[in-house]
């Protein structure tokens, strides 16, 4: 039983695609970004101006509740950049790794070669 590999107990890296999706990731935070924004006080001026004194109390919950999805429309889009973010560095840190353990392989390698200096 111990002599056998098993199956899909590799992992493989495209580092490109890692990147790509980043990208991904960082293009969909820039929308939402862009999507949420909101000049609250404008909104509170144009519903102000129509709904006079006796609509205060709505205008106070309004208030509230478009400060609140502005917030958390702004942590969304913090997380897709950080997503992308994430992303790129590991696309990196895998290429790094590999290109380290290439050079000690190589330099293993030739070190063995008969007439190497040891």
């Amino acid at each position: 039983m111990g002599d056998h590999a098993a199956v899909g107990n590799s992992v493989k890296v495209v580092p490109d695609g890692v990147r790509a999706f980043g990208n991904t990731a960082l293009e969909a935070a820039d929308h939402v970004a862009r999507a949420g924004a909101v000049d609250l006080q404008a909104n509170l001026s144009a519903l102000s101006s129509a709904l006079g004194l006796i609509g205060g109390d709505f205008l106070a919950a309004f208030a509230a509740a478009q400060s609140e999805h502005t917030r958390a429309v702004a942590h969304l889009s913090l997380a897709y950049a950080s997503s992308g973010t994430a992303a790129h560095d590991t696309a990196t840190g895998y290429e790094t790794v590999v290109a380290e353990q290439a050079a000690a392989l190589t330099n293993a390698a030739v070190s063995n070669l008969p007439g190497a200096a040891q």
